[in-house]
């Protein structure tokens, strides 16, 4: 360890002098243990009508990954590594369950329709969120688990999200 000099000692002293100590007696209580979700399947207005299961709660800095069997690991490897164009992009930022489950069905159909393969979906990591774990993210790992044009998808790279956005691949036609 280095020893400080006389001099960094006062610049120290000097840029530390209003500060307080913390009061020790507000002590954060740890969080519980981290429980299974179910996304209400019945706010869905589209021909899509899901079967929700139970999947496990994720937290915000978690990496997503998942894919459907068949999926080629050429093409789960590219996904991986985002190395795709993006046309296709929607973030979900601010949008509570409801509209956010609304928009993501919408989004890949249109995407779908319009045979795209690649897209992006921004989900944020839920810093804001009351519940202690990330809703969004909870929502867009589960819903699209269970959409027949989703053949998988993974956490994005930190230049498009990192673990607050999902590189997203749809069937071919």
């Amino acid at each position: 360890m280095s020893k400080l000099s006389e001099e960094d000692k006062l610049l120290f002293a000097q840029a530390t002098k209003d500060v307080a100590p913390l009061n020790s007696t507000h002590k954060v209580q740890s969080q519980p243990p981290l429980r299974k979700i179910k996304v209400r399947s019945s706010i869905l207005e589209t021909d899509i009508t899901p079967k929700f299961g139970e999947v496990d709660v994720v937290t915000a800095h978690q990496t997503l990954l998942f894919h459907k069997k068949g999926l080629r690991l050429q093409d789960l490897s590219r996904l991986r590594k985002g190395e795709f164009s993006v046309n296709w992009r929607l973030d979900l930022h601010g949008d509570i369950e409801v509209v956010a489950q609304q928009r993501l069905v919408q989004f890949i159909q249109q995407a779908y329709q319009s045979q795209a393969r690649y897209a992006l979906i921004i989900h944020g990591k839920g810093y804001n969120s009351d519940t202690g774990h990330p809703l969004l993210k909870n929502l867009v790992n589960q819903l699209l688990r269970q959409l027949p044009q989703v053949v998988g998808f993974c956490s994005a790279l930190p230049k498009d999200g990192g673990t607050g956005a999902v590189y997203v691949l749809l069937k071919a036609h």
